[in-house]
């Protein structure tokens, strides 16, 4: 008997990934990258209460820091999502006749272009009609990202099912562009995602402000320093070094010598943001939030 001849290897994918991910290897992109969505994390963080985020000195550390909350859920989904499609795959084609599984794939085609499209069509709207999907963050991109790999994966199907797998540089740059076009609708969801989370841990922080450790400020002159919940004392002994206390602060952050502080009350109606210069006129004291402090100096 006349052993069946092996069907050509199709290794197109792969070698577009080699291709695309010599592009993406060097650290130097991973850590631009990084320091991109912790930008923009730190954007909306800061501009929920009405502070541009430059004046604040951020250290690239402080970026890549940042950048943590807001790739952490899309990469799990992405990688949780693609884990179970490799496992659905792999289960399907190992427990299946061969003639049920040709059939499966025959159907799956026309299933996934037509997905492919609909999806193409959902993440172009984000473009077209930003407002629409505005509440939905990450999911115009997201669904670019799918939407263009669902037709080389549906070509695939198609050309494994009947035998003809396409050979040569075509494929090869067909799947590389696929990569491309993911690889950017990944990073337009990352992105909105990032801008969301940023937003989101504003509100949290604003809802905490009440019971969050204390910060007093003391102050060799008046610094002006007012807001809901902020009390302000004057120092009249001789011997204090600093004249003006004031508490009901909290303190947010701190970096490039700037102190990021807002009232326990604050809201966004009538609070203000207060940065102040690191500077030896200005001390700063810290206390848990049940603490009883006397107001002195």
């Amino acid at each position: 008997m006349r052993a069946a001849p092996a069907r050509p290897k199709d290794d197109a994918p792969s070698k577009a990934l080699r291709v695309f991910g010599s592009l993406l290897a060097p650290t130097t992109v991973l850590t631009a990258l990084l320091f991109y969505f912790g930008t923009r994390h730190a954007t909306y963080f800061c501009e929920w209460f009405g502070v541009h985020y430059s004046v604040l000195g951020l250290s690239a550390s402080d970026y890549l820091i940042r950048s943590a909350d807001g790739m952490f859920v899309p990469l799990t989904v992405l990688a949780a999502a693609g884990l179970a499609a490799l496992w659905g795959y792999r289960f399907l084609h190992a427990t299946l006749a061969p003639r049920t599984w040709r059939t499966l794939t025959k159907r799956a085609v026309p299933v996934l272009v037509v997905l492919g499209f609909l999806l193409l069509l959902l993440g172009l709207t984000g473009i077209a009609w930003p407002s629409l999907l505005y509440e939905m963050a990450g999911l115009p991109g997201l669904c670019v990202a799918l939407g263009v790999v669902m037709f080389p994966v549906a070509e695939r199907l198609h050309a494994a099912s009947s035998g003809k797998l396409a050979s040569g540089a075509v494929p090869v740059m067909q799947w590389t562009f696929t990569f491309v076009l993911a690889t950017i609708g990944l990073f337009w969801a990352v992105t909105d995602y990032s801008t969301a989370v940023g937003a989101a841990r504003g509100y949290e922080y604003e809802t905490k402000l009440g019971g969050m450790q204390g910060t007093t400020v003391f102050s060799t002159k008046d610094i002006g320093v007012r807001g809901p919940g902020v009390t302000v004392t004057t120092c009249t002994a001789p011997e204090s070094a600093y004249r003006f206390r004031y508490d009901g602060l909290v303190l947010v952050l701190q970096s490039g010598g700037q102190s990021f502080l807002l009232p326990k009350g604050w809201n966004e109606r009538d609070g203000v943001a207060l940065v102040l210069p690191r500077s030896n006129d200005v001390r700063l004291e810290f206390a848990r939030s049940e603490a009883e402090l006397e107001r002195t100096c």
